[in-house]
């Protein structure tokens, strides 16, 4: 049985642990451990590093450059690649699937078929962030116990009866045995709870639950979760960059506005009618431009003339200032507080052993570790060739948490099937000025080598540097710019650059500077 500590450190950088790490060290010659430390005895080359690592970047690249030079691990192939033949050496049929290969198969989805949504899912389950979410996971008696401190906090800025109410069943709560003893953040310190007494527990948080649910029922709707996305998405409509040519979309804006009307005409509050009037003057004054341009630029300055945009800023400002006076109950931070709560309403999400079970169940790298102690102990008719794919697998999958932790960011592979590609792996930064850097590298089958530097700031400023060297690719990303900046817009991203280089360029083209020094590293993956 696989047995994971979730207390201790992240333990990728240690090469009883970490395949990578040992193999590197391995091969690595006296010359090139002289320039890690002094001594050439292997724990003391490792301790000088877990003990410098934090802080002597020079020490990270050295073995860094290591790594990348491993002709082991230069040679490992793509992890979908990897994923295939261990599925095909596993053979079994396919209504007896083993939880392994469920989760592989997870795995070689179809880019076409790919959600937003499943690909975080799926870096986060790539196994690069396994000891990182054990080391992180918290006690849920104890996030129930900081949700409804907070509820009851927001709801007696407002006192109202049905505040109240909702205010002191949740007090209640507070002050059962289970939450009161719930002090400590270490999981593996967790007082064992009665199960008895958990099933009593979420039956109380549903009953809350059930009477938040019915509050915000009776809300006016300008206090729906629908209007504030709406209000959101006319904002960034009418961001600066949004009023180019190439990114204006006047049915966007339309539609976005009566989006708002239809919220707004349903309203009871005693500011609704004056926002009604604004809305008719902003509709008019739409349609009289539709009628009298026939380009984007036209219409952009027709709208400027008349003042439709600082009328529409001024409609945002109002409604979001009602919103904002309202009664706490229909606040984001009440939404937020309830959707927490209804995470937790159950006997099994809130005892501490199903959370960490949970993350282990879903984990690639745990999954494996599961196989290849089930294998080895089993009669596989393929066993060696079955041991041999999930060993590569684990060895691939710690490289890249190897990578993540000298390159100061995340290193990952590419957590989907594509026909088209040969190899691919995404590096990610984060720097002191809360600016996201993304580098994707692929390499395809009939384009060859193509690489994407993204740089996201200010929420959703987004510059885009597309590398290549195949003139062929180059003329269909081309062609495909006007749909890409539509999806982008589609989604509230303002693609303020999007260019095409030549492969050979020089790095001083990037959209961003090297900045390797601010950069920080993590072990989380943000939507």
């Amino acid at each position: 049985m696989i047995n994971i500590s979730s207390a201790s450190n992240l333990g990728i950088i240690v090469p009883s642990k970490n395949k990578a790490l040992a193999q590197v060290l391995s091969n690595a010659t006296d010359a090139q451990l002289e320039t890690l430390t002094q001594s050439k005895d292997l724990k003391s080359v490792m301790n000088t590093i877990l003990k410098q690592s934090a802080d002597a970047t020079s020490t990270n690249k050295e073995l860094l450059s290591l790594v990348k030079n491993n002709p082991t691990l230069k040679n490992l192939g793509d992890v979908s690649t990897t994923i295939k033949d261990l599925l095909s050496s596993l053979k079994s049929d396919a209504s007896q699937q083993s939880p392994i290969e469920k989760t592989l198969k997870t795995f070689l989805i179809d880019i076409k078929d790919l959600k937003n949504a499943e690909f975080k899912q799926k870096l986060e389950n790539s196994g690069v962030f396994l000891e990182s979410k054990l080391k992180q996971v918290q006690n849920p008696q104890i996030e129930l116990k900081n949700t409804l401190i907070s509820l009851v906090k927001n709801l007696q800025a407002h006192p109202s009866p049905q505040n109240t109410i909702i205010a002191n069943e949740a007090k209640v709560l507070l002050n059962t045995e289970v939450l009161k003893a719930a002090q400590v953040t270490d999981i593996e310190k967790n007082i064992q709870t009665n199960p008895k007494t958990l099933e009593k527990l979420s039956l109380a948080l549903e009953s809350l639950v059930v009477k938040l649910k019915s509050s915000l029922k009776s809300t006016d709707t300008i206090h729906n979760p629908t209007l504030t996305k709406s209000l959101e998405k006319l904002e960034h409509l009418f961001d600066s960059k949004m009023l180019k040519p190439e990114n204006f979309n006047l049915s966007n804006i339309k539609e976005s506005l009566q989006e708002i009307s239809l919220h707004i005409n349903k309203s009871f509050t005693m500011e609704s009618k004056g926002i009604l009037d604004s809305l008719e003057k902003i509709f008019t004054a739409l349609k009289n431009v539709e009628q009298t341009t026939t380009t984007s630029k036209a219409a952009i300055a027709q709208l400027i003339e008349k003042n439709v945009t600082q009328d529409i800023t001024k409609l945002n400002e109002r409604i979001n200032l009602v919103i904002l006076k309202a009664d706490p109950l229909f606040s984001k931070d009440t939404a937020l507080l309830l959707h927490k709560l209804e995470s937790l309403n159950t006997p099994q999400t809130l005892h501490t052993q199903n959370n960490v079970k949970e993350i282990i169940a879903g984990d690639l790298k745990a999954v494996l570790l599961q196989a290849g102690e089930e294998i080895a102990k089993s009669n596989h008719p393929n066993q060696n060739d079955v041991l041999k794919n999930i060993e590569k697998l684990s060895l691939q999958i710690d490289n890249y948490q190897l990578l993540s932790h000298l390159s100061n960011g995340n290193s990952l592979f590419l957590p989907f099937a594509w026909d088209m590609l040969e190899d691919g792996n995404i590096q990610m930064k984060k720097d002191d000025d809360e600016k996201f850097y993304c580098d994707i590298h692929l390499q395809l089958k009939e384009y060859g080598e193509v690489n994407l530097k993204l740089t996201l700031y200010d929420k959703n400023q987004l510059n885009l540097h597309i590398y290549s060297a195949n003139e062929d690719f180059k003329g269909l990303i081309q062609d495909a710019i006007p749909s890409l900046r539509s999806g982008l817009i589609d989604e509230q991203i303002t693609p303020r650059e999007i260019r095409i280089f030549d492969l050979k360029t020089k790095l001083n083209t990037s959209p961003y500077s090297n900045t390797d020094e601010q950069i920080h590293m993590g072990f989380e993956v943000k939507g």
